[in-house]
Formats: C-alpha cells, structure tokens, sequence
C-alpha cells in the first residue's frame, strides 16, 4: 500500500500519456491499432478485454497497467502487444492435453505461463497460437462512454482531500475536495463512515494512483432511506434519467378527442364493436397492446394485434419528443418504474384502459389455425378494450375453456361482450400461438430458460417481504407469440418501402471464440451440447432441460452459460449493411425484425410507427433520415443496455435488503466451479452464482479441495450432530445458506451443512424464457 507521504512526493508517470488523435487515426488504418469498447471485468478489475477485429479469435486482453485510464464502457484505441506479452490460455491447453491423452495418472504442472505435462513443456514460444491470447495496451481514449458518476463511501485522507472509495470496483478510488463534503465530515468522519455518497470521476492524471473528482451529492445512511439513496445511485452509475417531467409538460400534449375527422381516417380499422382485451401482468398499468380474433369460416380467422398510437400524441419537435428520444426507454425496477413518456400518456391518453375508446395502430391477418398467414394489413384503428385480462386469468380460461367464472372472478367486461366471449377467443389465440411457437421452434429459435427473481414488497415501507421467481405460462407464451409476428410483419413492410434507413433489430450469434471456451466447459462438465447453429443449441438445451415438465437442475446451469455466451441484440438503421443477411437475428431465427409492439415504453417502436405511417400514407419524404435513424438506433441500444442493468442491480439491492433482514436463506444450487479457496455455485431460482469462500463458513468448518476437481467440507461435531465430511464436485446439486454481506448488495454464502434442514421446506425452481419481443 503506497502510503501519504510517498504518494505526495510521486511525480513520476504511472501511465503513458495518450497519442495525438491523427498519429491514432494514421495507426486505425494501418492496422497498428484495433478500437473498440474496453470491457472490465466486474468481479477481477485487473483484467479488461476488446473484440478481437480478427474474426473467430479470443477477445484481445489488457491488464491492470495498461488499461491507461479508460473506464469500463469507453471506445478506446489499444496496441497488440509483442508475442512474449500474450497469455496463455492454461485451462483450455490442459483440457485439450487431457483429452488427447487418455491416461487419468498424468498431472499437468501448471507455471505462471507454462504448462509441463507429460514430461514436455509447453509455452507461449511453442504452443499452438489457438491456445493464447493476445494482450493490449490502450494508447488512447476515444470517446468517453462511462458515465463517470459512482456511488461508494467517503473518509477523510488529508487536511485538502477525502478519499472517496466506489462501490464499483472497477472505478479507481477518487480524491475530492473536502470543503464538498457536508458540515461535520472532517472533525466527526465516523458519523458518515456509511453515508452512501455519489462522486464524479473528473480527471485522472498520468501520475495518479488516484483520480481526482468532486462530490455529486450525499445520499444518506438511514435504512429508511437507503432503498432511495442506492436507487439514487444505481440510476446516475448507468447515466439513466430520473429528472421529473416539466411541469407545463402536459399542456403541450393535445387532449384526448376522437373527432369526425379521426373516426373517418380510422373507418376501415375501427374495431369498437369487436371483442378486444388486453393480457397483461396485474401489475401493469401502461397497457400498450392488445388482441382481437374473429371467426371468418372454417379454419379462417381475423386476427389482430392493436398497438397505442403514441404517435397521435407525440409529434416530432415537440417537448414530450425530444425527452423521449433521449431517455429511449422506461426503466423497470424492483419498486418502480421510470417511464419514458409523461403519465398522462403512458397511463391514460396511450394505455388501452378497457370499456375506453383508444387510437392504436393495428396489424390484422387473415390466418388459418396453423397459424399460416394468408393476408395482412395495417392501419391506424380505434378500439374499446372490453377487459383488462391478467396473464392469471387467461392462463384459467386455457386450463378449462368451459369453466363458468364467479361474478367478481374477473375484471369488469365491457361492451356487451361476456367472460364466455372472450374464453373462445383466448384459446382460438392459444390454438394459433402453439403452431406459431412450433414453427419458430423448428427454424431454430432460441428459448433459454432462466430464471428470474421476483420480490413481494410492503406496501407502506417498500421493503421486501418475501421473494421467488417468476414463471412463464402458456397465457405469457400466447401474447409473445402474436407480438412477434407484429414485429416481423412490420419489419417485412418498412424494408420493402425504405430499404436504407428502416429501423430493424440485430441480434449476433455468439462469438466464436466464446463458443469454443463454452464447450470446453461443457466437456470438463461432461455435458453434451451442439453448439453448431441456434437449433442444435436449442435440441441439446432440451435434453437437459426437463423432467416431468419440472426444470432440472442440471438444464438450468446449461441454459446459464449458454445465455452467458450471447452476444446483446442491438438496434440499426437498415442502410448499415450491405446484405439483407446482416439483418438476421439469430436468437429468434429470423430473417428481419423490429420493435413496433412498445412505444410506451420504447423509442425504436415509435420511429417504426412514423414510418410505417408515412408508408400508408404515401408521403414524399421519409421522417426520418439514414443519420437520425443510425444515431437514434445507437443511443437505444446503449440506454437498453444501461436499463438491464440498473434492472438488475435493483434485484441485487432488494435481494441484499431481504438477506439483511431475514439472517439467512437456504436455497437449491449446482456447483459450476472449484477453487482451492472456495467453490462457485449457480443459485437455481435465481439465475445468479456466487462463491462460497472458506473464509466466511462457520468456525470449525474445514476445506479441502483440488481445482476444477473436488472439494471436502468436514463439519464439526455439536450438541446434538456428529461431525461430517461432504465432497463435492462439479454440477453436484447442493443446499446453499445465502446471507447479505457487510458491503451493499454484497451476498456472501456457505455450503448448509447435511441433515441439518427439512428437504421439504425448501423452494421449487422454475422460469421464464428470455425472449426479445
């Protein structure tokens, strides 16, 4: 640790400075740099990697030293370093050793970048170049894609300066001045020593172990407050706006009026008289799709997906438009949501609130039962929501199309229509839904089954009271189905009418490189999986996945690394690419894609609902052009990406709130991994892994293992139990006590020692499928 007093005399660099932005351009293009994102890694801040611009190669790695300064996120210019700078990749070359050599006996010695095995060495001067990876060091910092605000804690470090230590650690430590800090901090440091505070990194000079910033604002220590204050920070980490609307917002936004003029525009798609109803969870309340079916004859049905017309009320120019496209999407946490339009339109004026009339925008098939389409159209369309159906109930009325529904069962039903009415239709769109599903099935489509955390909070403090995981039914898998093939259907119209610049949704399939370390893994786990295509991963997935329609333990550890190896889908303006093969989105197997079925809640869906309209109309000009949509395309994605992960941090706040509360939770797991420290484990309702560290089990607790093979855990004898011993080895099922750690969202856990729990008593696992719809 470099002490005050040597730090203040350290003048000398740390790092190099960065190149001049024509000597890194004139590099780009000779090919003496590569550029791209640097992502650090979040559990190990020493390590960073970039794409390989090398296709099918190992991400280009950059350690601690050469990192120079970029933060996790940056697009930043880096030099392939020297051969003698590589790594080599040391499990992946014992893994091939092992299997080329049949003989159990033989041990590899392992060095810091050698391997001896079998009496031969093997390095990075004389391995086969597969086996390494190549190193980096970055030379210059390109654009600045880290927020640079953090959340953490605060002690005074000199009489000019506290030192502010980020949550994150892959963010450096921050000197800030202390005449920012709140009155007190400096004479009483130990009454803020849990004050969770935000600071923004400013600068970070060449010669600092420290970067040098200022003070955001102190959030607070209070329990009561912490929910607020860890929000507070999770939001500005992710750069996510939470900024309240203007308060003259609303006066912009037109009132609600359907007048002789809309009813005329809208006549071949007024569907006020039809049986439509909304699915959605009972928790909802922008209710932006909805569903109708009507019988045409024999194995003839009309079938339409009814979307909000968002953009009858957001015109382009006004307020309500400009912050839309920069927040871009809603924001879904655990006790709130952070929407994307004012809540006079997202809740009101564009929710498909039943027994109102509502503007939408519809897409109508004409489809037989086998869910082939024979016709479609679109249209600006009014309906009259006669339900607001929960996933619940309509999940009842496919497990008994006949049930008679007690008065009060349901939710009011409008328009003269009947709980009866309604039932046929829902298992008429059951009916098609599976075809639909099989068919995506067969062409490959990915269904990856994890599961997902749920919380039940109080409703007078937000704390949580309990929590499980969600579980998708067929009700779930019905609305995805048709909001799919809305999105295709779309999809298939805007490319045909504005082929460089519709907006479409990209997904990659996983990189090769990452594939190759997944099956390696699987190997080593003795699991057999085909990685060839999306449809092999999806057949290999289902041997694993089930039994007696029950998740199995093992499919579930298999559905998380496949989901690990995935590319993000991200949005793109068509002209981006040259071939209509770029468009493919390989975790639904298909062709052409986009977002139309959300506008509530997603900007892209309302750049598809512009130009889709402008097509219907024949307009002269695009709204929008190549640029807009490119740069709007962009921004999307990253503040999609930015969501997922405030979303996901929100779960780890409340997971750690419910632990602190409750001392500790046993739950079902797997062992994915085995150190000589600890032993790493998949928690199974949760889709998450932690460690079990030897140095949080019990005291008198002892740990034996050898790496990637066994471990032994010998519990002592007690009052009333004789000591035991357990080994454990990979993909061994095992009972994990969860427990919040003394840092935020920090959860530590041990292995629950054998007989001393009640088998019954603990959970069941379930899931949802992970779908882009």
């Amino acid at each position: 640790m470099i002490s005050k007093r040597l730090l203040s005399m350290t003048k000398k660099p740390i790092f190099k400075s960065y190149l001049d932005l024509g000597e890194i351009v004139d590099g780009i293009n000779k090919g003496k740099f590569i550029q791209g994102k640097i992502r650090i890694n979040q559990k190990n801040h020493d390590i960073a990697f970039m794409a390989n611009p090398e296709a099918g190669q190992k991400d280009v790695l950059i350690e601690k030293h050469n990192q120079n300064r970029a933060l996790n996120g940056d697009i930043v210019a880096a030099e392939i370093l020297e051969r003698q700078n590589w790594k080599l990749n040391k499990a992946e070359l014992i893994s091939s050793l092992m299997l080329e050599n049949k003989n159990p006996n033989i041990s590899p010695i392992i060095g810091e970048n050698s391997v001896m095995f079998n009496d031969k060495e093997y390095n990075i001067n004389n391995v086969d170049p597969k086996f390494l990876q190549k190193t980096a060091a970055v030379v210059g910092l390109l654009e600045k894609k880290h927020p640079r605000k953090v959340m953490g804690y605060s002690k005074v470090y000199n009489k000019n300066y506290a030192l502010f230590s980020p949550l994150d650690s892959r963010v450096p430590r921050i000197l800030v001045p202390l005449n920012q800090f709140p009155n007190g901090f400096s004479e009483r440091p130990k009454d803020f020593a849990q004050n969770l505070m935000i600071a923004l990194v400013e600068r970070w000079e060449i010669t600092g172990v420290f970067a040098m910033g200022s003070l955001v604002k102190s959030i607070g220590s209070d329990k009561d407050d912490l929910v607020v204050a860890a929000t507070e920070g999770i939001l500005s980490e992710n750069d996510l706006d939470d900024s309240p609307f203007p308060e003259d917002i609303d006066e912009e936004i037109p009132d609600f009026n359907i007048t002789d003029q809309d009813a005329s525009e809208r006549n071949q798609f007024d569907f006020r008289q039809k049986c439509v109803f909304t699915i959605d969870p009972a928790t909802a309340r922008d209710l932006d799709d909805a569903c109708s079916v009507e019988v045409l004859g024999e194995d003839l049905y009309e079938i339409g997906v009814h979307i909000a017309d968002v953009s009858h009320f957001v015109k382009p120019g006004t307020m309500v438009d400009a912050i839309a496209r920069r927040r871009t999407t809603s924001v879904y946490l655990v006790q709130r949501v952070i929407p994307m339009l004012p809540r006079k339109l997202c809740e009101n004026y564009c929710s498909l609130n039943p027994g109102i009339d509502r503007f939408s925008f519809s897409v109508v098939w004409r489809m037989n039962g086998k869910g082939e389409i024979l016709d479609t159209k679109f249209g600006k369309s009014l309906i009259r929501s006669c339900c607001k159906l929960h996933y619940e109930h309509a999940q009842d009325m496919i497990e008994d199309p006949d049930r008679a529904f007690p008065t009060g069962y349901l939710p009011d039903i409008h328009n003269g229509f009947t709980a009866s009415d309604i039932s046929k239709r829902v298992n008429i769109l059951h009916g098609i839904a599976q075809h639909l599903r099989q068919k995506r099935k067969e062409s490959g489509s990915l269904s990856i089954q994890q599961c997902k955390i749920a919380f039940s909070l109080n409703k007078e403090n937000g704390m949580p009271t309990g929590l499980g995981s969600y579980k998708s039914k067929e009700s779930n898998k019905l609305i995805e189905e048709f909001m799919l093939q809305a999105n295709v259907s779309v999809a298939e119209k805007l490319l045909r009418h504005y082929p460089d610049n519709a907006i479409i949704r990209r997904h990659l399939g996983p990189k090769e490189d990452v594939l190759r370390e997944t099956r390696r893994l699987f190997k080593l786990l003795k699991l057999e999986i085909d990685t060839s295509d999306s449809k092999a991963i999806q057949e290999s997935l289902n041997l694993l996945k089930y039994s007696n329609n029950v998740p199995t333990p093992i499919g579930l550890v298999a559905s998380s690394m496949i989901a690990k190896c995935m590319t993000l889908a991200t949005y793109h303006s068509s002209g981006e690419f040259e071939s209509e093969s770029d468009y493919f989105h390989y975790g639904l197997s298909m062709p052409l894609y986009t977002h139309f079925t959300s506008p509530i809640r997603r900007y892209p869906d309302l750049i598809a609902h512009r130009q889709l309209q402008s097509i219907l109309q024949s307009a002269p000009e695009q709204p929008m052009t190549f640029e807009e949509v490119s740069s709007l395309a962009e921004l999307s994605s990253e503040k999609k990406y930015s969501s997922k992960l405030a979303s996901d941090k929100s779960s780890e706040l409340f997971l750690w709130l419910f632990l602190k509360e409750n001392v500790s939770l046993l739950e079902p797991a797997v062992v994915v991994e085995i150190g000589n420290e600890s032993i790493g484990v998949l928690v199974l309702r949760y889709a998450i892994q932690i460690r079990l560290w030897k140095a949080y089990m019990e005291k008198g607790v002892q740990f034996q293992s050898k790496e990637m093979a066994w471990a032994n855990i010998t519990w002592p004898k007690t009052d009333s139990l004789e000591p035991i011993t357990k080994r454990y080895q990979l993909l061994d099922e095992i009972i994990v006590k969860m427990k919040a750690g003394e840092q935020l969202f920090k959860i530590n856990g041990e292995v629950a020692r054998p007989n001393s729990y009640n088998p019954e008593n603990l959970p069941d696992i379930g899931g949802v499928a992970n779908e882009d719809v």
